[in-house]
């Protein structure tokens, strides 16, 4: 049953607030009347809440990931440089963990900067596009790179060694923003996170982000090789 609810909770992906009985049923797979006896239960207990087209995640399961002492200390660690990111670029920084049932870039937190009114579209470009780069940020440094590929060309290991040696990933969101993440890297060389630094195509200083960025990485990943228990579980 615990297996059953966590697959449900799972159905929820970036993006999407609210899902239909039917459509989590089917990413479960399982009966729609299993699914509604389990969803019930987990409405009872806060980590689900019926919105105004179906289900959401609800604030209970919030509330219990905000206590998760990985994330915590990962913020604690890479917050100020996320500030001085956000301050040097005039962009904004934001701190991602790599998601526990997958590679997908999870929001920790952001210094955003100031938009004007009506302008919302720019904004979800800018989250969309940092959360982009992180995620392949984290598909490149899942797992420590094979000794062969240690300082290869950009050519050795296909996407992933090509970012692996450039260090750093920037994607174009659909309006415009650009988005530059970065790996924070444990001493085997795994991302346990990433910062990444967005603004709007051609009033951003790219290359002086990517520099900024980089440096903001290092010495997030120097304190975090201090820190054994923000060490990836094994």
């Amino acid at each position: 049953m615990l297996a059953r609810g966590l697959s449900i909770l799972r159905c929820f992906r970036p993006g999407e607030p609210e899902l239909q009985l039917s459509e989590i049923a089917r990413r479960a797979d399982m009966p729609k009347a299993t699914a509604h006896r389990i969803i019930t239960e987990l409405i009872e207990e806060g980590m689900l809440e019926r919105g105004e087209n179906g289900l959401r995640l609800g604030v209970a399961l919030f509330t219990l990931g905000a206590r998760v002492p990985r994330q915590l200390k990962l913020r604690d660690l890479a917050f100020p440089y996320a500030e001085q990111l956000h301050h040097i670029t005039r962009g904004s920084a934001f701190i991602f963990i790599s998601d526990a049932f997958g590679r997908d870039a999870a929001l920790v937190d952001a210094v955003r900067r100031a938009h004007g009114v009506g302008i919302r579209p720019g904004i979800e470009d800018e989250a969309w596009a940092s959360a982009r780069a992180a995620t392949r940020i984290f598909h490149a440094f899942g797992s420590a790179a094979p000794p062969h590929e240690a300082g290869a060309g950009a050519e050795s290991g296909g996407e992933a060694g090509r970012v692996r040696h450039q260090g750093f990933v920037a994607v174009r969101g659909a309006t415009g923003a650009v988005g530059i993440a970065a790996p924070l890297l444990t001493a085997s060389s795994t991302a346990v996170g990433a910062l990444a630094v967005t603004g709007p195509q051609g009033r951003f200083p790219v290359a002086g982000a990517v520099s900024h960025l980089r440096a903001a990485c290092a010495a997030v990943s120097r304190a975090l090789q201090r820190t054994p228990e923000l060490a990836p579980a094994r």
